[in-house]
Parts: structure tokens; C-alpha cells; sequence
């Protein structure tokens, strides 16, 4: 079904199966490069702008809370990829049921396809910016160059973030050096209260539960959790990702920050445009932020789409993977043309509505598990319990969470500025979630020792 995957030129057509046990090779210190690198994006330091008027202390404090926020279910994500070897709304289908998870994975699938076309058009826009009357092929270039590196999948993807990190890392550096010997130094100072709620869910929303449901992705090619394994083992596997993620959201926001206080930009890339030389080596690492970031989008957004086309049971082929990440790819593409760059903020405030209850409940639902199913088609807990109102419980929590999230929470005044509101009715709608199985439909409630599935 595969073709030789350990070939850095072999085309991935792995699908949504189970990852075999021969392929569970990556370790802890490869997630927390892979998905550092997919956080920090050229639009990362945007974050920046988003909090204009903090200051870079109070940003890391607020970082820092909203790493210990999304921590929890983050690192449950991690370990979920371990346990079964699959992608994570193929789990899904056990706690929202075929249907259900069918839905949320087409949502979901849009998303990707969204922060593609996002990234890449701020990718586009700066390559404008830097080479004048480029913008336009910039785009289609980038665009067609990432969906290509998409199609080898993840035995390229983690080769391609472990050789160009530090090229990426030593552009941003040199960027950030221009930056310090050009412009007068001063600290962003704070102007006016923190509004903590707000900007925790913010924060959150743009990075640790935005990439979260997609961690098993990933981790579905580690090497699998062992009841034996030592735990400094099993944390590292676990916090792995969310804190690759969150390190980078750190250090590139606060880079937006004193570019903004600096010289006025938040993405110091464009502060490089009148120097050539410069301008050539701001090029080269925002294309390959563009890059690393696009490729965590649009691969796990193909999965997706290969789980759908398996649930209505059209026959496989080789070509099927490889034909869903070209569409994919010229459809997300054509987003960054469509203009959603300019709905970033109101696309990062739904995003989070949904994302967080959604994330929390499976979640809950994979810890409490008594004989979880990669395939989705069982559930466990005392006989007579039906998988069919099951999921539509957990629908049903989740549409109230959405509700919840998007309405405007009753607090007035100080108060309102420490809730975050969002972070709040997520947890709440797990809890309710939980309850209600324990309780109302009667099921047996099961330790933390999920099943491992998929190891032929």
C-alpha cells in the first residue's frame, strides 16, 4: 500500500492507516524541533501587533500562563499520537461518532487549508516588499514549492526541519542583529492594564490549542509508549511539542514586539528591503518559515481529507494522497489570493471558539477511555451503552461550548480581565462532558492507561 517511506524521494501514500511499528522511529528532541519550527512563522512576530502597548516582560508572563493553560491537553495530544498511531480525528470518531467527527474533520481540514493561504500570502507580501513586483509570482512559487515538499510526507518533512533549522534560525539572527545595530534600543514599555483573559485565550488560540489536535500527526511516528519506559522518558515525549511550540511563539513575539517599538514593523523582515544583501538573506528565512510552518498545515489538512474519502469508502489507490495534497494545495493557494489575510484576527477569535472545547473533550475522553478503539467503531463502559447517544452528548457539549465561547462572558469590570473566557468554558464543557458519561449514561470510568493500537 506504501512505497518504500524511508526514501527521502519516495511520495507518501500512507493515508490515515495505522503508522506500522517498523516506521516508529522519531524521538522527543525531533517533535520539539518539528513543531517549534511549524510555530514560528514568518506571521508568529504578528503577535506583536496583536499586543501592542505590553511590554516584553509582561508578554513572557503572559506566554508562560498560557503555556500552563493549553499544557494539559497539549501534552495528552502527544501522548495520544503514542498510544495509537493515528491521526487524531480518526480517535475522534469514538468520541463524536462517525458523523460527528466526519463533520469537525472537513472543518478542520478548511482550517489547514486557511493558515496555508494565510502564511503564504504574508510570505508573498514580503518577498514583494524586499523585490518589488515580485508579490505575485512570489505566491504562486511558494504556493506550488510547499505542496511539492507535502507530498513526500513526513519521512522528507522531518529530514527537511532538521537541516534547515539552523539555516533558519541563523537568518532570523542576522535579522535581528540589523535590527539592534540600526535602530536606537529601548524596551516596549506597558501602556494601560493587561487584559490577561483576553490575551491568554488570544495567545492560545494562535498557537498551543491551534496546533494541538494535530500533535498526533506527528507523534504517530514515535517510537511507541512502553509501560516500562522510564518517566523522564514518557514527559519528555509529552511536552515535547507544546513546549516547541510555545518557545517559539516566545522568542518571535517578542522579536515583533521590539521591531514594532524599534522601527515601527512588527515583521522585521521588511526592515531589511533597502539593503540587497540583507534583503536576499530576510528572503531566505521567511521562505523557509513560510515553509515549515505551511507544511504542518496542509499535511495534516490532507490526512484529513484521506480519512473522508476512507469513510465513504471510495476504493484506494496509490495516487489518491499525492492528488489530495495537489488540490489541497492549489485550494489553499488560492485562499491567500481570496484575501484572508485581512480577517486574521475575527479567524483566530472562531478558531479558538471551536478549537478549545473540541480539544479539551477528546482529550478527557481519551484519559478516561477504559478500551479505546483506533478505529472508532466501539466504545467502552458497562454493556447496553449506546456509541450513538454517546457521541451526540458529545456534540451536543461541544455546540454549547461554541456558543459559550463566542458570547460575552457576564463579568464587569477587574474581574473580566483575569477570566480567560474561552480557556474557561472549554474546561467547563469537559467536566460537563464527563459528568454526564460517569453519571448520567452510567459507563465505568477507567484509568490512564489507554490501549495500543495499529503496532502490526
Amino acid at each position: 500500500m506504501t512505497h518504500d517511506l524511508g526514501s527521502m524521494v519516495a511520495v507518501e501514500t500512507l493515508g490515515v492507516d495505522p503508522v506500522p511499528r517498523s516506521r516508529r522511529v522519531m524521538k522527543a528532541g525531533t517533535v520539539f524541533v518539528v513543531w517549534a519550527l511549524a510555530s514560528a512563522s514568518a506571521t508568529t512576530p504578528i503577535i506583536g501587533l496583536l499586543l501592542k502597548g505590553m511590554s516584553v516582560g509582561r508578554f513572557t508572563i503572559l506566554v508562560s500562563v498560557a503555556t500552563l493553560c493549553g499544557l494539559w491537553p497539549g501534552m495528552m495530544m502527544s501522548e495520544m499520537g503514542r498510544d495509537r498511531p493515528v491521526i487524531s480525528m480518526v480517535t475522534a470518531k469514538r468520541t463524536f461518532g462517525s458523523a460527528g467527527a466526519a463533520a469537525l474533520t472537513a472543518l478542520y481540514a478548511l482550517v489547514g487549508a486557511a493558515w496555508f493561504g494565510l502564511n503564504t500570502a504574508v510570505g508573498a507580501e514580503i518577498v514583494g516588499a524586499l523585490f518589488p513586483g515580485w508579490a505575485g509570482g512570489a505566491l504562486i512559487v511558494l504556493g506550488a514549492a510547499q505542496t511539492a515538499l507535502v507530498l513526500f510526507g513526513m519521512p522528507l518533512l522531518e529530514k527537511f526541519y532538521r537541516y534547515t533549522g539552523p539555516i533558519f534560525v541563523l537568518c532570523y539572527g542576522v535579522l535581528a542583529y540589523y535590527l539592534f545595530s540600526r535602530y536606537p534600543f529601548s524596551w516596549p514599555m506597558q501602556r494601560g492594564p493587561v487584559a490577561w483573559g483576553r490575551d491568554i485565550d488570544l495567545v492560545l488560540s494562535f498557537s498551543l490549542l491551534a496546533w494541538a489536535y494535530d500533535f498526533p500527526t506527528v507523534t504517530r511516528f514515535c517510537v511507541p509508549r512502553d509501560a516500562a519506559e522510564p518517566a523522564l522518558t514518557r514527559w519528555r515525549y509529552r511536552l515535547s511539542a507544546p513546549l516547541g511550540v510555545m518557545s517559539a511563539v516566545l522568542v518571535m513575539g517578542i522579536l515583533g514586539l521590539l521591531s514594532l517599538r524599534l522601527a515601527g514593523l512588527w515583521n522585521v523582515a521588511l526592515l531589511a528591503k533597502s539593503l540587497p544583501v540583507w534583503g536576499e538573506v530576510a528572503a531566505v528565512g521567511v521562505i523557509l518559515a513560510i515553509a515549515h510552518t505551511n507544511a504542518m498545515n496542509l499535511y495534516p489538512a490532507v490526512t484529513k481529507i484521506m480519512m473522508l474519502v476512507d469513510a465513504a469508502r471510495v476504493r484506494r489507490s496509490a495516487v489518491q494522497q499525492p492528488f489530495t495534497v495537489i488540490v489541497l494545495g492549489a485550494f489553499s493557494t488560492y485562499l491567500a489570493y481570496a484575501g484572508i489575510l485581512h480577517a486574521v484576527q475575527s479567524f483566530l477569535s472562531i478558531l479558538g471558539a471551536f478549537l478549545f472545547p473540541f480539544t479539551f473533550i477528546l482529550v478527557l475522553d481519551y484519559v478516561l477511555s477504559s478500551t479505546p478503539q483506533a478505529s472508532g467503531d466501539q466504545v467502552g463502559g458497562r454493556p447496553g451503552t449506546e456509541p450513538g447517544a454517546r457521541a451526540w452528548m458529545a456534540l451536543v457539549v461541544l455546540l454549547l461550548g461554541l456558543g459559550l465561547g463566542e458570547w460575552s462572558p457576564p463579568l464587569t469590570g477587574s474581574v473580566a480581565r483575569f477570566v480567560p473566557w474561552q480557556m474557561v468554558v472549554a474546561v467547563s464543557a469537559a467536566l460537563l462532558y464527563g459528568a454526564l458519561r460517569r453519571y448520567l449514561m452510567g459507563e465505568s470510568i477507567a484509568g490512564d492507561t489507554p490501549g495500543v493500537v495499529g503496532d502490526e
